[in-house]
């Protein structure tokens, strides 16, 4: 029988990520299991639809010109062009953003088969748009791509039910997932004061806002840091301190073994509920306990050992009161936390599960 690294030797993938590697879902989902990949035989090349200056311009809240409506679309043909070069295409997402569903056909028509990856519900950008017309004309945008891929990566059970009902033939449940290598358990800080995480992107640190006053209400009966890693300046008045940081991929396990507990509040909408969750597996992943709004896949996430679900502002209130209040609770919840990443949401996890799969869609 063949080995994985046998059946993936001489392959060659190319890689469609929406974003360049400083795009947070771009790498989480395709860049970081490159080197299992190459590890196993198989070249893969990267082909992505916006550029890193791109998306620092993104996370700085700076206007986008022409020629960023105009380039990523000319540089996606491009890539286009070589795919039937190729053994597998690796999509992420989509092929063309906002463009109608039949130009996803083009992935067909390169005659190379392809595996699609969702870690959000970007489908409701179309279906759930404000305006009728879109969602008239690319509300179904994704059911070609769906339709004809070889199998569909979700990153929960929301999305991969939204791939099936349009078509998708095989999905496979892969969680947006850490590399235990660059999250060591670091004990909690000492002092006196409660250091509550949170870590996200200027574009999600809206969903700060809706907790803000359970913070402050928290922070009148514990002395209570809220710290920040991504977000852009946000106010808070005594006797809640803030602490914000600005997002590095060196510093980021650092910053949150600086923490005592995590958070990831979300409203209860569609969008959100297509979210992964991974904000709290990084949490985990530094043995620290977790509060979350029970939205989408955070109710499978977060389980009674390892952390709180908190819905009202009442109830965001009490759960971190309780936690703030038993510093063995958070040990232990940290620590079945962790286990459950090192079990589940771990790229030595996922990994090879990946390498399997891609095998298997080329040898057929």
């Amino acid at each position: 029988m063949l080995s994985m690294s046998d059946k993936l030797a001489g392959k060659r993938i190319l890689a469609l990520t929406k974003y360049a590697e400083n795009g947070a879902s771009s790498r989480l989902r395709t860049l970081q299991y490159v080197p299992w990949l190459e590890a196993a035989g198989a070249s893969v090349d990267i082909a992505s639809f916006f550029d890193a200056a791109y998306v620092e311009r993104l996370y700085a809240g700076k206007a986008k010109g022409v020629l960023d409506a105009i380039l990523p679309y000319s540089r996606r043909f491009s890539a286009l062009t070589s795919a039937r070069h190729y053994d597998l295409l690796w999509i992420e997402k989509e092929l063309f953003p906002w463009a109608p569903g039949f130009i996803e056909y083009a992935a067909k028509l390169s005659a190379t088969p392809y595996i699609l990856d969702y870690d959000d519900a970007i489908f409701h950008n179309y279906d759930a748009h404000p305006s009728a017309l879109v969602r008239r004309f690319l509300g179904g945008k994704l059911d070609p791509l769906l339709k004809n891929a070889s199998a569909v990566m979700a990153g929960n059970a929301y999305l991969a039910d939204y791939a099936k009902r349009h078509g998708a033939r095989r999905t496979e449940w892969m969680p947006t997932v850490i590399d235990l290598a660059r999250y060591p358990v670091v004990p909690p800080p000492a002092g006196d004061r409660i250091r509550i995480g949170w870590i996200g992107t200027p574009g999600t640190a809206k969903y700060l806002h809706q907790i803000l006053p359970a913070l402050q209400a928290l922070a009148g009966q514990h002395p209570v840091t809220l710290v920040t890693i991504g977000a852009p300046h946000l106010t808070v008045t005594p006797p809640l301190v803030i602490e914000q940081h600005a997002w590095s991929e060196g510093n980021e396990a650092a910053h949150l073994s600086s923490t005592d507990i995590g958070i990831m509040p979300l409203p209860d909408e569609s969008f959100e509920r297509g979210k992964c969750g991974y904000k709290l597996i990084q949490y985990m992943a530094c043995a620290r306990p977790v509060v979350a709004s029970p939205v989408g896949v955070n109710a499978q996430i977060v389980g009674a050992d390892t952390g709180m679900l908190a819905d009202s502002e009442s109830e965001w209130r009490g759960a971190l009161a309780a936690l703030c209040a038993d510093r063995a609770k958070r040990l232990a919840m940290g620590a079945a936390g962790r286990a459950a990443v090192e079990r589940d949401y771990c790229l030595q996890v996922t990994a090879p599960r990946m390498v399997r799969l891609f095998a298997e869609v080329m040898a057929a």
